[in-house]
């Protein structure tokens, strides 16, 4: 039981959330930060763009934008790596914030002027005005001055500096109604504070990544000679990527006429940019939290399921896809029904896997009979086609993740 209580303890996943306001006192953006755990009233890290990688999946994927700021747009926060990779918000929900330690060289303003290409809004940190900085200023969109660390005095100098571009200048560390009201009375647009609003902690389930299949996708990516089909093959060797990837494909971010099943229909649809991207935060957040054998039990049911399902004339990729789904329970150590019955998939999927109906529920059914020892004979499938498919199943996950393992490797 306390080995269970620490998994799910583990399992959620937390993001500070506090609101910019405007000077009539309307929320008009939210800035996110990074909480490692519930207690947590501030942002302790030792690398940046774990951590900033960290809040994007997080608001997206495992909390979801929705819930986190079903409106407004999102302020996160960039690093000097990141800044070069096109996000994975879009840009009309994110405003990306670029930390006051990244230089103004020329990358770093290529990066810039390639996000505002892609209509990105651009807001500069804890700013402090220089003569290097101004290419920056010009094509920012918000610039964030700290009153506390300024004083009066300073915010005045700043915001006299900045006067001349136009930008809009959003007033940070507000801590009491008199620094509001002179703050506003100075021509600040945006304004945040302790004493506005305290960051509050949102809270969600972890999606898992194994580092070995999350590299395998990048490597995959990463080659001009990879297609969709390839990429989404390899995705669909995993259980929680092929949950992640429905989940991000069946958002209502995104606007689509029918429901996404498959790795194959979410990677057409998001296209092999977008997945490459996905791919690379969730590489820079670390995070390998589902064991190897667990992959490659997953890998062995699900290919079981496929050529179990062949055999019944069942369709062979839905087969495969309901066996690694049917995986989700040990990996993410919850019951099935609280994973499967919020993920808009196909109804067919749900009933196989919650209920075992219809030609995929019954594939299931002699699959995890026959992993138990269970199984019964009968005419369809055979005896002999079970053990075929059991035997050939288990040489297929070990081939795959050998295959795995050196792609990410290379």
């Amino acid at each position: 039981m306390e080995s269970l209580a620490k998994h799910l303890v583990e399992a959620t996943v937390y993001l500070g959330r506090q609101p910019i306001y405007s000077a009539n006192r309307d929320i008009r953006g939210y800035e996110l930060l990074y909480r490692r755990a519930a207690g947590d009233t501030s942002a302790c890290f030792h690398d940046a763009d774990q951590a900033s990688a960290e809040v994007m999946l997080k608001a997206f994927l495992e909390i979801g934008l929705p819930t986190v700021s079903p409106l407004q747009p999102v302020f996160i926060n960039h690093t000097r790596h990141l800044l070069t990779m096109d996000p994975i918000l879009p840009a009309d929900r994110c405003v990306i914030e670029v930390l006051e330690d990244v230089v103004p060289d020329a990358e770093t303003l290529d990066a810039l002027r390639h996000l505002k290409s892609l209509n990105y809004r651009i807001a500069l940190d804890d700013f402090v005005y220089s003569e290097e900085r101004v290419p920056m200023v010009e094509l920012a969109d918000f610039v964030k001055l700290d009153l506390q660390a300024l004083g009066t005095v300073g915010f005045q100098e700043q915001f006299d500096l900045l006067r001349r571009f136009g930008v809009p200048i959003v007033a940070e560390k507000i801590e009491s109604e008199p620094e509001f009201l002179w703050s506003r009375k100075l021509g600040c647009a945006r304004f945040q504070g302790y004493y506005l609003r305290r960051p509050e902690t949102l809270s969600g389930r972890r999606i898992p990544s194994n580092r070995l299949s999350v590299l395998s996708v990048l490597s995959k990516c990463s080659n001009l000679d990879t297609s969709a089909a390839m990429i989404a093959d390899t995705i669909a060797r995993d259980a929680p990527l092929t949950y992640g990837l429905l989940r991000l494909a069946n958002s209502a971010l995104y606007s689509r006429r029918t429901e996404i099943r498959s790795p194959a229909q979410a990677v057409t649809m998001l296209g092999m940019d977008f997945v490459s991207r996905w791919a690379t935060l969730l590489a820079l957040a670390g995070n390998d939290d589902c064991p190897a054998g667990y992959l490659e039990a997953a890998l062995q049911r699900a290919r079981m399921s496929e050529l179990v399902g062949a055999s019944v004339n069942c369709s062979a990729p839905d087969s495969y896809i309901t066996g690694l789904l049917s995986t989700l329970d040990s990996v993410f150590n919850e019951p099935l029904a609280s994973l499967v019955e919020p993920l808009p998939i196909d109804i067919r999927f749900k009933r196989a896997l919650l209920q075992r109906e219809g030609a995929l529920g019954a594939v299931l059914d002699c699959v995890l009979a026959y992993e138990a020892g269970a199984w019964t004979p009968r005419e369809t499938p055979t005896t002999e086609n079970m053990r075929k498919a059991f035997w050939d199943a288990a040489e297929y996950a070990r081939r795959m993740m050998a295959q795995m393992a050196c792609a990410a490797v290379g």
